[in-house]
């Protein structure tokens, strides 16, 4: 099974269903669309000030370093070159 790591708390976010995009530079095969993945959250925390409470999370425990859930990869689009939904 396929992994993708994410900086907290927008893994916890995916993983609750609180954020439904993820914003990546490279591309998804299309044999994976459709196909549930891991969702690890990084040891590193996410370098914006956004806190698990600003997402709708304040009871979400603050785990790093593991997979915290699964959720399905169900699309891909190519990021507008004028930087729109850019990582």
């Amino acid at each position: 099974m396929r992994a993708l790591t994410v900086r907290q708390p927008y893994a916890d976010a995916i993983v609750h269903g609180t954020k439904r995009c993820e914003n990546r530079s490279r591309s998804v095969s299309a044999m994976h669309l459709g196909t549930t993945i891991l969702i690890h959250a990084a040891k590193a925390p996410h370098n914006s000030k956004v806190t698990a409470a600003d997402l709708e999370l304040a009871h979400a425990p603050d785990v790093r370093g593991a997979i915290i859930g699964t959720a399905v990869l169900d699309s891909c689009h190519q990021a507008d070159p004028a930087g729109c939904c850019a990582p």
